[in-house]
């Protein structure tokens, strides 16, 4: 029988005066909370229909726990306001998965069933890595939304088992917005390598996952844009010091922590290398020193070396949409910041607007959300940081509509007149180049022409 998620001591019988006597009923004893009892049910049904041993579970726990989510659906019966009134009254807990709260916020194993786990994840302004998983089961939304995107990686190369960092090409295959009830498999292995970008605060997913898995069998690779998959859990002395090390000569101050770290590079293995520069890089908030480090790693062959500097300046620039997302909490422009996150194709992005919104015209709703992110209607404060005026947002506006900067110019000129716009051409191509290479935008707007 797994193991429930409280426990209740018996009382034994006493014996008084050589006689035996029962004692009364222990009348303050809390009844079962339903959430317990409901994901005890779950998890029973689960079981019973996986059958006996490690490798029934492992062969058929994607597929049993797909099932039994959609005939349970608990986002029909289970609140958040139901975890955290049963989480704050329990005494006792099944063993907890995570129990350091490293992945969602926070975590809840709510059922243990030896060699798999039902735990509900809360998520408020975290969102996922794009990764693949060294385990399987299934997922089910309980609560808000989420983005969820798939995606396909292609090793340049054969690779070894267990290597611990594989230089290729990383494409998005599938992009949906899930909602409360809706339930997806998690294959092992790149099967299924996607990420998931919360849009309500909170969100609420319950994972079913198989737990008992061997570490040493399959990689977990994290993935960056635009190819690198890397080994975020390797546990390698080495690289792991020398990551401590060169901590703690910035820490010192020391003027030869560049030298030290150029010593590092030059016979650095690829994950080594991205791990060096991507750390040195997110201090530095400097792209150009991506590339000058890269160069650097003699013991990789040039096409490595050019993939490390887009993947650390790729790394700078989705950190800065991540760290927007903190700050925002309506649902359209988190909406808005996944697609940028994950969405490269200007017309696919304004598709996607298009599907999940229902609207005429997708320009007119982004930009709508670009004006109210930047602080230009009465709903929000500048959210974000950037001070658009109208001209920002015009020439935003036109750039999503496809123009390159002489169609806004004539546009402008159309609007302002030719003299105007001739008096302050310099400035209006200056502030084209800007938004197109801004950290929000960089990516929808490479195709258009300076």
């Amino acid at each position: 029988m797994a193991s429930v998620c409280a426990r209740h001591d018996t009382v034994g019988a006493m014996t008084i005066m050589g006689q035996m006597v029962k004692p009364e009923a222990n009348t303050s004893e809390k009844p079962v909370h339903h959430v317990q009892a409901y994901f005890q049910r779950l998890g029973d049904t689960i079981a019973a229909e996986l059958g006996e041993g490690s490798e029934a579970v492992y062969a058929n726990l994607q597929r049993v726990a797909a099932n039994q989510l959609e005939n349970f659906n608990p986002s029909a019966h289970i609140t958040h306001d139901d975890l955290i009134d049963y989480m704050l009254s329990a005494d006792t807990l099944c063993k907890q998965a995570d129990l350091d709260g490293k992945f969602a916020e926070p975590p809840l194993s709510l059922y243990h069933g030896g060699d798999f786990d039902i735990s509900a994840l809360i998520w408020l302004d975290g969102t996922t890595s794009i990764h693949q998983h060294a385990f399987c089961g299934a997922f089910h939304v309980l609560a808000g939304s989420s983005i969820h995107s798939r995606f396909q990686f292609d090793a340049r190369q054969p690779t070894a088992k267990m290597q611990r960092a594989i230089p290729g090409r990383l494409r998005l295959v599938g992009l949906e917005v899930l909602h409360a009830g809706d339930t997806r498999i998690i294959a092992r292995g790149s099967d299924l390598i996607h990420s998931l970008f919360h849009m309500i605060r909170p969100s609420l997913t319950i994972v079913i996952r198989t737990i008992t898995d061997d570490p040493d069998a399959e990689v977990q690779y994290d993935y960056r844009w635009p190819g690198l998959a890397f080994d975020p859990f390797q546990r390698h002395a080495p690289t792991i010091r020398k990551l401590q090390y060169l901590r703690m000569l910035r820490a010192l101050g020391k003027d030869a922590v560049l030298v030290h770290l150029h010593r590092v590079l030059a016979n650095a293995d690829l994950l080594l290398a991205y791990l060096l520069i991507s750390e040195q890089t997110r201090i530095s908030a400097d792209p150009e020193q991506a590339r000058e480090l890269a160069a650097v790693c003699a013991a990789l062959p040039a096409e490595e070396r050019q993939l490390l500097a887009q993947v650390v300046h790729n790394d700078l620039l989705s950190q800065t949409v991540i760290d927007c997302r903190r700050k925002l909490h309506d649902p359209g422009h988190r909406f808005l910041l996944a697609l940028l996150l994950n969405v490269f194709d200007r017309q696919e992005l304004l598709r996607l607007v298009q599907r999940e919104f229902h609207v005429d015209d997708p320009v007119d709703q982004v930009m709508a959300w670009v004006a109210e992110m930047t602080g230009n209607t009465e709903r929000f404060a500048n959210l974000i940081g950037l001070d658009f005026s109208t001209t920002e947002l015009r020439m935003l506006t036109s750039m999503f509509r496809g123009a390159g900067l002489h169609a806004v110019l004539a546009q402008f000129s159309d609007r302002y007149g030719a003299a105007e716009v001739a008096s302050q051409g310099e400035k209006l191509s200056a502030l084209f180049v800007a938004l197109k290479s801004c950290a929000l935008f960089h990516h929808i707007f490479a195709d258009l022409t300076d």
